[in-house]
């Protein structure tokens, strides 16, 4: 018997294990402000004997849902674009607007990364702080900075690192945001993961996954009744 058959059901299992890994990382993060879900899609071609499959992880861009919190910190940014933080490794790019004051007055990120401004780290200090649309940040009245908020002609290009955080190749360039773009203050993004719709994903990687394990223990079977009766048969 042609060993295809088992070979295309392993790789279904296979298949069937990353999509399910996927899945449950974007349920593990739903409640996390701003994260973006993972789409995973297979494209099958043709090698010298036997098709293969090439998977593909995608970040889904998609904007979440805006929840109002009331907290003067916290920032939402309303179409396309993301903040930029400046972190250990270097510059990275987010759309998780629960932000935090230091011990120094500087605006930084949930994680301690320093939230910039045109100007840098944003510092604060004490006092009433307002956001506009366009992120102009005003303390008592007095402008003290603007919130850098940059995009992408393709978005889907970053590179998740963990933390709601994104980098950007370098043949990626920034842009500037559009005026459909607005900061919205007192709200934050949630993220874009449907809770619903993964585990209806989940329920159908879980019977794909169980019919590829019976189709491996029927070629099994069928294998070893068709080696048994060719040893009768000598």
């Amino acid at each position: 018997m042609s060993i295809k058959g088992i070979l295309e059901a392993v790789k279904g299992c296979q298949k069937e294990e990353i999509r399910m890994d996927v899945i449950a990382n974007n349920l593990a993060n739903s409640a996390v402000p701003g994260f973006k879900r993972d789409r995973v899609s297979f494209q099958n071609f043709l090698t010298q004997a036997i098709s293969a499959s090439l998977v593909r992880i995608k970040v889904d861009m998609a904007q979440g849902d805006l929840r109002f919190t009331g907290n003067q910190l916290d920032l939402a940014i309303n179409g396309p674009g993301f903040f930029k933080v400046n972190t250990p490794d270097g510059i990275r790019y987010t759309r998780k607007g629960n932000f935090n004051l230091d011990a120094a007055g500087n605006l930084v990120t949930s994680e301690g990364y320093s939230v910039l401004g045109k100007g840098g780290a944003i510092n604060i200090g004490k006092g009433m702080v307002s956001v506009d649309e366009v992120g102009r940040i005003l303390v008592d009245g007095e402008e003290v900075d603007q919130v850098d908020i940059v995009t992408f002609t393709d978005p889907s290009g970053l590179i998740k690192t963990g933390e709601a955080l994104f980098k950007k190749p370098e043949a990626l360039e920034e842009e500037a945001i559009g005026p459909e773009t607005a900061i919205r203050q007192g709200y934050i993004e949630g993220s874009n993961v449907n809770v619903a719709e993964e585990m209806v994903q989940m329920i159908h990687s879980l019977r794909a996954f169980e019919s590829y394990q019976r189709a491996l223990k029927t070629l099994d079977h069928l294998d070893n009744k068709a080696t048994n009766e060719v040893a009768r048969l000598r």
